[in-house]
């Protein structure tokens, strides 16, 4: 009895085609993109923030640097919510 359930352990899948349900690939390169596009937002905000500050022009330099740690944390809430859930 142990050999026959060793041998239904021991079956591989890898001949059978998995694939994701309909819709998931485009709402995870949905999700990709956005991601992509405020990290970009988020070095450019950090550039221009530095580049005043260190230029002497202080005025927006705080307001710059807030709103991307804003954005920072906005994509650390997303990520969070995106793990799953371990019970």
């Amino acid at each position: 009895m142990s050999e026959q359930n060793n041998t239904i352990l021991s079956e591989t899948t890898g001949d059978v085609e998995r694939h994701p349900p309909a819709g998931r690939v485009a709402v995870v390169m949905a999700g990709l993109a956005i991601g992509v596009l405020l990290m970009g937002l988020q070095l450019w905000l950090l550039t221009i923030a530095l580049d005043l500050y260190l230029s002497g022009r202080n005025e927006g330099v705080w307001q710059l640097a807030l709103t991307s740690g804003l954005i920072f944390l906005g994509g650390i809430f997303v990520w969070r919510i995106a793990l799953p859930r371990r019970i």
